[in-house]
């Protein structure tokens, strides 16, 4: 089961023309319209982010999200809820993978401009003082609550470069 995470609507005008969506499994970004994300949805995948409405209509997915933006002209975006204070920041990240080392914990985040971060707990924990991040929340004690549909990844090494090493490896079949 591929997981996937929603990154922004794409809107032509008011009319939505898709959805830019990240892919866990390799590590891409690609678009989807409604219909194929009601077809994946419908084989058992998961996109973070979205889910079907009891009239069939694809929504926000408001457990993982609440801050999803819409671009809507060239390198405009707008919140999808209207009242949602992403205009002040204009920027969306969504965690898609925690990656546990003898380091302690780092966090694989996307934006909607198509990037990828990774940071540190803390730095986290400071983002979502300021910001909303999709998938991940700070409860009421202060400590990070990951949403259920966030890979986990365990780096035996310490080291980035060996981290790079192994997820690049092909693996041999006997």
């Amino acid at each position: 089961m591929c997981k996937a995470t929603v990154i922004y609507e794409e809107k032509l005008g008011k009319r939505r023309e898709g959805w830019c969506v990240y892919l866990g499994k390799t590590r891409d970004f690609t678009f989807y319209s409604d219909k194929q994300i009601k077809a994946k949805i419908a084989q058992g995948e998961q996109i973070n982010g979205l889910r079907i409405d009891e009239n069939g209509n694809i929504v926000m997915d408001e457990a993982f999200t609440t801050s999803l933006l819409a671009k809507t002209g060239l390198a405009t975006f707008t919140p999808i809820l209207e009242d949602e204070d992403g205009t002040i920041s204009n920027k969306y990240y969504a965690l898609v993978r925690v990656i546990k080392s003898k380091a302690g914990s780092e966090y694989e985040l996307v934006t909607n401009r198509c990037g990828l971060e990774v940071v540190t707990e803390d730095r986290l924990k400071t983002m979502l003082t300021l910001v909303p991040v999709g998938g991940v929340k700070l409860d009421s004690s202060g400590s990070l609550e990951v949403y259920e549909g966030i890979q986990g990844f365990t780096d035996t090494s310490t080291s980035k470069k060996n981290e790079t090493k192994e997820m690049s490896k092909p693996t041999s079949q006997s």
